[in-house]
């Protein structure tokens, strides 16, 4: 069972992972439809199923949450310290959004709750001034989500990803909050 709540959204709640949902996580994140596009090649065995939860998903400085529907985890949605390190990220108030949804759940608007949950959550919240995230270019639904929430392409890393036997782009968005809009 999840935890409680933490934000809620128009058809899913947003929890604090809990050691119990790890179980959830591996079986998703070992899934070619979830690792595959997120670029994250290694599988996940028991002990770097710990590992992950200890190390990356209860630090303080990021947040991740279990994107749930009726009770049920369905994905994972997180902000995290921007790769310029935190000293330069606490100055600049900007983090990462992240998510990914299991794949037997694509298509039914959940990602896209949670997403906007997080974003509003980031700005109204913990008072941040940025958000970005990193796309490769062969994953048109997560740009469209990104886009959809009012994200802009800011940059194109070139040929940086290597998906599926070919190399691909990683694109860049970013969303300022003055240039969010509350109501979607």
């Amino acid at each position: 069972m999840p935890g409680p709540v933490f934000l809620e959204g128009d058809t899913v709640t947003l929890r604090p992972v809990e050691e119990e949902d790890m179980e959830f996580v591996q079986r998703v994140m070992n899934d070619p439809a979830v690792w595959r596009p997120a670029l994250d090649v290694n599988p996940m065995n028991d002990n770097l199923t710990t590992e992950f939860f200890e190390t990356v998903l209860t630090t303080e400085e990021d947040v991740h949450c279990l994107v749930c529907q009726e009770d049920q985890p369905v994905g994972h949605v997180s902000l995290s310290e921007s790769r310029y390190g935190p000293t330069e990220t606490s100055r600049a108030r900007s983090a990462e959004l992240a998510y990914w949804i299991a794949p037997e759940h694509h298509g039914e608007g959940y990602g896209s709750d949670a997403a906007g949950r997080m974003v509003e959550y980031a700005f109204v919240d913990r008072n941040l001034r940025r958000l970005e995230a990193h796309v490769g270019g062969f994953n048109d639904a997560s740009a469209a989500l990104l886009e959809s929430l009012g994200f802009e392409h800011e940059g194109t890393q070139r040929e940086a990803a290597w998906y599926q036997g070919e190399y691909h782009d990683m694109l860049l968005y970013g969303l300022l909050r003055s240039e969010w809009r509350e109501d979607g």
